[in-house]
């Protein structure tokens, strides 16, 4: 007995150039947003006028660095997950609480409460503007097309159930994202502890512990990320959502050693800094996808030829 090709659903994801175009007017209209409520900020109180994280450099590198993330994980998201806008609204959501720690040890360091809160409301326009250009103005698009193909055998149809490829398990991709959490907490709090003037050199002459435990479990996540690159590429399919991640974290690890080896001269430092945070951040969203993703991908991609 065989069956027909039923009428499917085919998704039209936005293309690059796109999605490039509207990242570049999201960086712009965030960093735009920014310089008002700075603008009110300073209006409000002039005392703040001088404040650090007010400077049109401090802030407008970092919106324009987020949102461009942002859009790399747009991207990637429309055309490996089956459900890319479900998916991006909770990695949105965390990512907008992951961006309001650092405002909150701004607030335990008592730093102008007025000033932090108005930080607060910066993150919070950055991932709106973002969140809404990407999603409306390079959406996921739908339609019919009916698949004009000979009868399918049922024998067919089960070879292909049977071949649907085995998911990497939860519990790993938890551990992995808790051990990045960890290590981005060792990090803020090596910022109090180890002196951010400190020589030149790999090991820091005060707070040795805390340097070093930051540095090894850095290292420790690094082969771990490496392992289960491996682990996914030897797969002869590979779950799409399980592959993003995968390389994500591999990506994620290597930004932050980057970041890491650059903080070892003093110059290099705030760039180094930055770098760890934007790899700790890839590293946390790519393994917190297979988390929030809970619907089946589109197809499975083979990693080899079949025999």
């Amino acid at each position: 007995m065989s069956e027909s090709s039923p009428a499917e659903v085919v998704r039209s994801w936005p293309s690059g150039s796109r999605v490039a175009v509207v990242t570049a007017l999201a960086a712009l209209a965030s960093v735009v947003a920014n310089a008002a409520l700075v603008w009110l900020a300073t209006a409000f109180d002039p005392s703040l006028q001088h404040y650090s994280h007010f400077r049109l450099a401090d802030y407008g590198t970092l919106s324009i660095v987020g949102v461009i993330c942002a859009g790399v994980a747009w991207y990637l998201a429309t055309r490996n997950l089956a459900a890319p806008r479900h998916t991006f609204f909770r990695v949105a959501v965390a990512a907008m609480l992951v961006l309001w720690v650092p405002d909150v040890w701004l607030l335990i360091k008592h730093e102008p409460t007025r000033a932090v809160i108005f930080l607060i409301v910066m993150h919070l326009a950055v991932a709106l503007i973002t969140y809404n250009l990407l999603v409306f103005a390079a959406p996921v698009g739908v339609r019919d097309a009916t698949l004009v193909t000979a009868p399918v055998s049922r024998s067919h149809d089960v070879l292909e159930e049977d071949s649907t490829p085995e998911r990497v398990p939860r519990a790993v991709w938890l551990v992995l994202m808790i051990a990045v959490a960890v290590e981005f907490f060792a990090g803020l709090i090596g910022m109090l502890y180890v002196p951010f003037n400190r020589p030149d050199g790999w090991l820091a002459h005060r707070g040795e512990a805390l340097y070093l435990v930051h540095a090894v479990l850095g290292g420790l996540l690094g082969v771990a990320a490496v392992v289960v690159v491996l682990h996914v590429s030897r797969r002869t399919q590979v779950h799409r959502v399980d592959r993003v991640a995968a390389v994500s974290g591999l990506c994620g690890m290597l930004i932050g050693a980057l970041g890491g080896a650059l903080c070892v001269s003093h110059p290099l430092r705030l760039l180094g800094m930055a770098l760890m945070f934007v790899g700790v951040s890839v590293a946390f969203f790519g393994y917190l996808i297979p988390m929030i993703d809970d619907t089946h991908p589109i197809t499975s991609e083979p990693t080899s030829a079949a025999t």
